[in-house]
C-alpha cells in the first residue's frame, strides 16, 4: 500500500464545486494534497440558493480554512418574533446568530480556492477504481485518474448513485416556498419591525419565517441587504406536488422545478392562500417576492460514506431537512474530518474508513433531528402516535427555539 507521505501519490479528484466541494478542496490543500475540483454546471454558482443561518461550529471550520472573520459573513440577528394570524406578536425570544446568503458563503470559499484547480462543465458519466487509483470519465470524453475521489455533488449525486444506488432521496411530504426581497423594497414599518428579526407565523400544519441576509453582489451594508422568506406547506406526492412541479411548458421531472418555470397560476394560488392563513405582515412579504420558487423537502441517508478510495460527504452522503439549518455546517465538518483522517493514516482506504466511522453518527443524528422538527408538516403521512410525538415540536416556543437554533 502506498504511503500518504509520498508526495507523488496525493492527487485528489473532487466531484462537485459547490460549498461541500470547496471546503473539502481547501482543507486538503492545507494538508499538501494535489486537488482538482470538477463541477458539472457552467459558470459561477454564487447566485444559487437563498438564506442560511450560521452556527459557531461553522465559524470554527471556516477559521481553520483561513476563510474570513464573522463580521464579513452576514447580518447579525439578536431577536426572534412570532406573529399570530391577526398580526399580533405572541412570543419574543433572544437568540444571537448571523444570517447570510448561500451565495455569499460560496463566493468567500470560491475566492480562496485556486482558479486553475476549478473546472466547470465537467459532467461525470463513469468511474472505476482499483487497488491503487480511481478513474473517472466525463461527458466531454476526457478522463482523470487520481489516488482518491471525493463525491461532493449534492443530494442527486451521480457518484452515490453509481456506488450505492439504493440510497435515494425520500420526499418528506411538504415543500418550501422561498424567495427574496431587496431591503429598499420593504416599507418603513417592515424595515423597522420585521427585517432586523427572525420572524415566524405558524398556521395549522404550516410554518412561515423570514430573516435578513446578504444582498445582491453579497453586500452587507444597510439598505443593500435582502429579506429571506420561507413558507413550509404540505403537498401530497401524487397530487399537489405533481401540480406544483409541472412547469409553464408542461414538463415535470418529478423532483424539482426551475424558479423561472413556476406557473403564474401556481404563484397566484399561493399568494391567495397567504391572505387566508398568514399574518398581515407575512402576507405582505409573500406579495413582494419577485420570483418565488419551490423546494421539495427530502431526507437522504447512506449506509457508508467510504467506498474503497471514494468518500461521500455533504448532501451527497446525508441530507437533513432545512429546519436545523445544519447543511453548510455539516459539509464543512465532513471536509475537515476527512482531511484530518487522511493526515493520520498511511492508507487511503483505512483513512476513509476512519472518516466514515467519525461522521456517520453525527450526520445520522442531524437527519433524525431535522425529521422530528418537520414531522408536524407531514401530518397526512403519520400515524396517530407519530402525530402526537410531532406536536412536541409544534408549540410556538419550540418552533422558535429549535428552528436553526443552537446545535447540540
Amino acid at each position: 500500500m502506498s504511503s500518504l507521505k509520498d508526495k507523488t501519490n496525493r492527487q485528489v479528484t473532487i466531484i462537485g464545486g459547490s460549498i461541500a466541494g470547496l471546503t473539502t478542496g481547501l482543507a486538503l490543500l492545507k494538508h499538501g494534497w494535489d486537488v482538482q475540483i470538477y463541477e458539472a454546471t457552467h459558470g459561477e454558482l454564487e447566485h444559487r440558493g437563498a438564506g442560511i443561518i450560521t452556527h459557531d461550529a461553522l465559524f470554527d471550520a471556516l477559521k481553520k480554512l483561513d476563510v474570513t472573520s464573522k463580521d464579513q459573513i452576514g447580518v447579525p440577528i439578536r431577536t426572534r418574533k412570532a406573529f399570530d394570524k391577526h398580526g399580533s406578536i405572541v412570543r419574543t425570544i433572544e437568540l444571537e446568530q448571523i444570517a447570510t446568503s448561500w451565495g455569499r458563503l460560496y463566493q468567500l470559499l470560491r475566492n480562496q480556492f485556486p482558479t486553475e484547480r476549478y473546472h466547470s462543465q465537467k459532467v461525470l458519466t463513469h468511474l472505476e477504481q482499483s487497488n491503487e487509483s480511481v478513474s473517472v470519465q466525463f461527458a466531454d470524453g476526457s478522463t482523470i485518474q487520481s489516488c482518491m475521489l471525493v463525491a461532493a455533488d449534492g443530494i442527486r449525486s451521480t457518484v452515490r448513485q453509481l456506488l450505492e444506488p439504493e440510497a435515494q432521496p425520500e420526499y418528506a411530504g411538504y415543500v418550501a416556498w422561498r424567495g427574496l426581497i431587496n431591503e429598499h423594497e420593504l416599507s418603513a414599518y417592515e424595515r423597522k419591525e420585521l427585517f432586523p428579526y427572525f420572524t415566524f407565523c405558524l398556521p395549522d400544519g404550516e410554518q412561515v419565517l423570514s430573516y435578513p441576509i446578504a444582498g445582491e453582489q453579497h453586500q452587507l451594508s444597510e439598505g443593500y441587504r435582502r429579506c429571506n422568506v420561507v413558507w413550509y406547506r404540505p403537498a401530497a406526492k401524487e397530487s399537489t406536488l405533481q401540480d406544483l412541479l409541472t412547469d409553464i411548458d408542461g414538463n415535470n421531472n418529478g423532483e424539482s422545478i426551475a424558479p423561472n418555470k413556476v406557473k403564474a397560476t401556481t404563484i397566484a394560488h399561493m399568494r391567495q392562500d397567504a391572505k387566508k392563513l398568514l399574518s398581515p405582515q407575512h402576507t405582505a412579504l409573500i406579495g413582494k417576492l419577485r420570483q418565488p420558487f419551490i423546494q421539495p423537502i427530502y431526507d437522504l441517508t447512506t449506509a457508508c460514506m467510504a467506498h474503497g478510495r471514494i468518500a461521500l460527504l455533504g448532501d451527497a452522503a446525508f441530507t437533513a431537512r432545512p429546519h436545523l439549518g445544519v447543511g453548510i455546517t455539516k459539509a464543512a465538518e465532513d471536509s475537515l474530518c476527512l482531511a484530518n483522517a487522511l493526515n493520520s493514516y498511511t492508507s487511503i482506504v483505512e483513512a476513509l474508513k476512519h472518516f466514515d466511522k467519525q461522521r456517520q453518527s453525527k450526520n445520522r443524528t442531524w437527519v433524525n433531528q431535522s425529521r422530528e422538527l418537520g414531522a408536524y408538516l407531514q401530518a397526512q403521512l403519520l400515524s396517530e402516535t407519530e402525530r402526537q410525538h410531532a406536536m412536541i415540536h409544534r408549540t410556538t416556543e419550540a418552533v422558535m427555539c429549535e428552528t436553526a437554533g443552537l446545535l447540540k
